[in-house]
């Protein structure tokens, strides 16, 4: 761990009236660890500001997830953060612990970065991006429920989209079981025709993506570890990786620009407000 982990990690353990270091669950998922990625630099937002720092409706964009966790009952947050730290904590203080992502390498490496607190845990855990909106409470609830009911090493939060953009793409194989994720840019035009598309939300065996994060390596082109690059080794593995597809495209929103951020407002205001308190 380096300087900046140790200091951050020691700073985070100081959780809000004094609570242990799982807070006081409820349901099922009182044992689920979550890890929220928020280390990106939102170069496409043409922002001095984070885009995790703008708000929608009453919020800042980062404290969605946070509260879609403390309300589906997660017993621990893990967030990643790089870009503009110090920042973002201020605006989501106690209810997480941190891990600093001094390089921005890619989603594999911040989740790599958070590991350490999750290595001899046995249980799930849940990794959302900190752009998501749309990702509710009872979302969590489902992936985490449905992962248990499959038993499987991981599973993939998806949804058909009529225009899949740049999202990533979910391969099948001919027993349509999930055998990877394909971004955009490495898609052949077979692939690029797949309609079920990446949310970037994931419920993953503790103890089995703590085995496969130290085979990730840095994609050729980008020199990025991703993350999703996982499905594929474990698939390789002859290991069970699910998907459970939403019904509710919105789910897969990111905001990545300034054009996805005011759709997402006008969306929040008509759909989604009352569901986060």
């Amino acid at each position: 761990m380096s300087p900046v982990d140790k200091m951050l990690f020691s700073v985070s353990l100081k959780l809000v009236s004094g609570q242990t270091i799982f807070l006081k669950g409820r349901l099922e998922l009182e044992k689920v660890i979550a890890v929220i990625l928020a280390a990106g630099e939102s170069t496409r937002m043409n922002s001095p500001i984070s885009k995790l720092l703008h708000k929608i409706g009453d919020y800042f964009l980062i404290e969605l997830p946070v509260k879609a966790c403390i309300k589906a009952g997660v017993g621990r947050i893990i967030m990643v953060v790089g870009h503009q730290a110090e920042k973002i904590k201020e605006v989501v203080g106690g209810r997480c612990l941190y891990v600093y992502q001094e390089e921005r390498l890619g989603t594999g490496d911040a989740l790599r970065k958070a590991s350490f607190l999750f290595s001899s845990f046995n249980g799930e855990v849940l990794v959302l991006p900190g752009d998501a909106p749309f990702v509710t409470y009872s979302i969590l609830k489902d992936i985490v429920r449905y992962h248990r009911e499959k038993n499987s090493v991981a599973t993939i939060l998806t949804a058909f989209l009529s225009d899949p953009a740049s999202y990533g793409r979910v391969v099948r194989d001919s027993n349509n079981t999930v055998k990877k994720i394909v971004e955009k840019k490495n898609a052949t035009p077979e692939e690029l025709r797949i309609k079920e598309v990446n949310s970037g939300v994931y419920c993953f065996d503790a103890q089995k993506i703590v085995e496969v994060l130290p085979l990730l390596k840095p994609d050729k082109v980008s020199g990025e570890v991703y993350l999703t690059d996982v499905f594929e080794i474990f698939y390789s593995k002859g290991q069970r990786v699910e998907a459970l597809c939403v019904q509710d495209p919105l789910v897969a929103m990111g905001v990545n620009t300034p054009c996805d951020l005011e759709r997402a407002r006008k969306i929040f205001a008509q759909k989604y407000k009352n569901l986060i308190n």
